[in-house]
């Protein structure tokens, strides 16, 4: 594929998601995204066969490089740490694979607020969830018996505050950096809440 042919498929993925953040996914054609475009219709054929297209393959690259980074860098045994490390670095091993996924997400910031905009793909935003769940699920240690619906429910308060954090930076604009973030959530998920709370009410900083 020549240069010129990956600056006019990459200027309608551009154009597709200016739109898709303007006016929603829904109202999209190939008329008028080739026309906000400035292509014929024939060129933007000629790299995709309908806007569906266009939506899967931004789509299918985010998630598949998502997952991989999630398999290199995220979930661990945190007892298995604490044996071989100390827990004194446990907090350093959280910041360390907090800011691999930071870095990745911050890459593609504009798409990823739009995907979760006002006209974005929720089911889509729940699949790259799912997908953080289960890389952290993969490598706890498991016991001999299933998780316990309390055990569920503690893993669900850690696995959602985290996203949260994350859904929250993205939807505002992604204006911390993927190193300040980094620190916020491993702080989050290597100290008690309650120490948490008592420092917002001191007004001192929690990333410290």
């Amino acid at each position: 594929m020549s240069n010129k042919t990956d600056r006019t498929k990459m200027h309608i993925i551009q154009t597709f998601f200016e739109m898709m953040n303007d006016i929603g996914f829904e109202k999209i054609t190939v008329a008028n995204l080739s026309q906000r475009a400035k292509i014929n219709r024939g060129t933007f054929y000629h790299h995709f066969p309908d806007k569906y297209a266009v939506l899967e393959e931004v789509e299918d690259e985010i998630y598949s490089n998502f997952e991989q980074v999630l398999n290199d860098h995220v979930g661990w045994a945190v007892t298995e740490k604490i044996d071989v490390y100390g827990r004194e670095q446990v907090e350093k091993f959280f910041n360390e694979a907090c800011s691999f996924v930071m870095n990745f997400l911050y890459e593609r910031k504009e798409t990823a607020q739009t995907l979760l905009g006002e006209h974005g793909r929720p089911q889509f935003i729940e699949k790259l969830e799912r997908a953080y769940i289960s890389a952290v699920q993969k490598k706890i240690r498991l016991s001999s018996h299933e998780f316990s619906e309390v055990e569920k429910l503690q893993q669900e308060f850690i696995y959602f505050g985290a996203i949260a954090i994350v859904k929250r930076w993205i939807r505002n604009g992604a204006k911390e950096s993927p190193k300040e973030m980094a620190q916020v959530i491993s702080k989050c998920m290597t100290t008690p809440p309650i120490e948490i709370f008592e420092t917002i009410e001191r007004g001192g900083s929690t990333t410290r």
